[in-house]
């Protein structure tokens, strides 16, 4: 039940709790959460699956991001910007070289 609170109200259990005691409910300014920010962005058919969901943005999402992440990120912009230049006007001919 509180689980389903919070997604519906975008407030914690512990936030909740802390504007109950302080008497500042209606000073309330959350918005709900977003299904697609719970579930993620694959078909509703992967909701009920215990896979990892799919995010269009899973810093966003997460709040936070892996030095990981943020290298393949880094390494797949580079790619992308390699292959944009890599085709040759005259003849057509591919300079990329992996």
């Amino acid at each position: 039940m509180n689980v389903t609170y919070g997604i519906m109200t975008g407030i914690g259990t512990i936030d909740r709790l802390k504007k109950k005691a302080m008497d500042t409910m209606q000073d309330s300014e959350e918005e709900p959460i977003a299904l697609t920010d719970v579930f993620g962005i694959a078909g509703y058919h992967t909701w009920f699956l215990p896979i990892d969901p799919v995010f269009e943005d899973y810093d966003r999402v997460l709040g936070f991001s892996t030095p990981q992440r943020l290298l393949r990120e880094q390494m797949k912009e580079k790619i992308s910007s390699n292959l944009a230049y890599s085709t040759s006007p005259i003849g057509g001919a591919s300079t990329f070289q992996v």
